[in-house]
């Protein structure tokens, strides 16, 4: 019932405001869910209140099913291993010289490294990475996992003893102490690790406490070449160090010629829009994004080094030299799709 409260309140919130009227959003809902099994959430999440979006506009967005089947047929099983295993995907994206934040080493007690080849299992072999390097943060990052889950990022403090301190935390704790709380080191952690990569100071504006990623949609459309589908912003909130919409963080669209910011949404629980951050007013809608021509071009060469792979949501951070290349998802979310006002049955159609 609370949902189904939040939808109607939300429906009637759109409606003071000018757009579709209370029954006549209620009915396209129904519709929606009925014909295209696209529920209320998505009905919000994606704006179909507007008026100037036609029924077409509607329905030429893709289902869960549909869109899984999609991405099945265009990224075969075997070859999205690539891309799911960071390590795997961090080789491959370095073999080709395609810029990614500075990789250091895999910390796992029993088989870590360093990029020098050195033993990286313990407390000890990290503090003395991380005194080598003069890293003021450092970000570890499972293997395997996705919307910003098991992602740590401590701010290091160098000294006779070597502390670490998670943003937002009180207690500055030692390399032992934090191996073994946080890292679970001797419980099977496994961690790939990088230097924390220092973004363009107009996103850091945007939420400074997270890395602010452009995730960008990029297809392989055999003989016609690689296009850009769509892209969005994704910016942090409530001092969170990940700026994952599922983990709190909002999105805001991108203009693909200009790289201008329109308002940014949030998925849950009652869809709303902000042209300014919700808790500290940094100016969103309008803004321009810093090198954003050289975007686009990185995110299809990047797809285009991974073998079979058709399709990707590639997250991409902006610093004061350019982009990088912060991952794949070769199973992106189709909540891209609602954000991104793409008609995704039409986008993702190939040869």
């Amino acid at each position: 019932m609370n949902r189904l409260s939040r939808i109607i309140n939300t429906s009637r919130r759109r409606a003071r405001e000018g757009h579709l009227g209370l029954w006549r959003q209620l009915g396209e809902m129904a519709a929606l869910y009925a014909l295209h099994g696209l529920g209320p959430g998505y009905y919000h999440l994606a704006g179909f209140w507007r008026r100037d979006l036609t029924w077409r506009d509607k329905t030429s967005q893709l289902t869960e099913p549909e869109f899984q089947r999609r991405i099945g047929r265009l990224n075969p099983d075997p070859y999205r291993k690539l891309s799911h295993n960071k390590l795997a995907e961090k080789a491959i994206l370095s073999l080709f010289a395609i810029p990614t934040p500075r990789f250091l080493g895999r910390l796992h007690a029993r088989v870590g490294l360093d990029a020098s080849g050195r033993p990286l299992r313990n407390a000890f072999d990290l503090a003395r990475l991380a005194r080598e390097q003069q890293v003021a943060r450092l970000v570890f990052k499972p293997p395997e996992g996705m919307h910003g889950k098991g992602v740590y990022i401590p701010e290091i403090e160098h000294g006779p003893t070597m502390t670490f301190r998670d943003p937002g935390g009180s207690d500055a704790r030692s390399v032992q102490a934090y191996c073994a709380e946080t890292l679970e080191l001797d419980k099977g952690g496994d961690f790939l690790v990088e230097e924390y990569f220092e973004q363009h100071p107009v996103l850091s504006a945007l939420n400074p406490t997270s890395v602010n990623t452009v995730r960008i949609w990029v297809l392989d459309r055999g003989s016609k070449g690689h296009q850009v589908l769509l892209a969005f912003l994704r910016i942090g909130r409530g001092g969170r160090v990940v700026d994952n919409i599922h983990s709190g963080g909002i999105a805001a669209p991108i203009d693909m010629d200009t790289g201008r910011l329109g308002a940014a949404r949030e998925i849950e629980p009652d869809f709303d829009l902000y042209p300014r951050h919700p808790e500290h007013g940094a100016q969103i809608e309008g803004i321009e994004l810093p090198y954003w021509s050289d975007v686009p071009q990185l995110a299809q060469h990047a797809l285009s080094v991974f073998p079979e792979l058709r399709f990707a949501g590639l997250d991409v951070a902006i610093g004061p030299s350019g982009p990088v290349v912060l991952e794949l998802n070769v199973h992106a979310e189709r909540t891209a799709q609602a954000v991104a006002d793409c008609p995704s049955k039409l986008l993702l159609k190939t040869e």
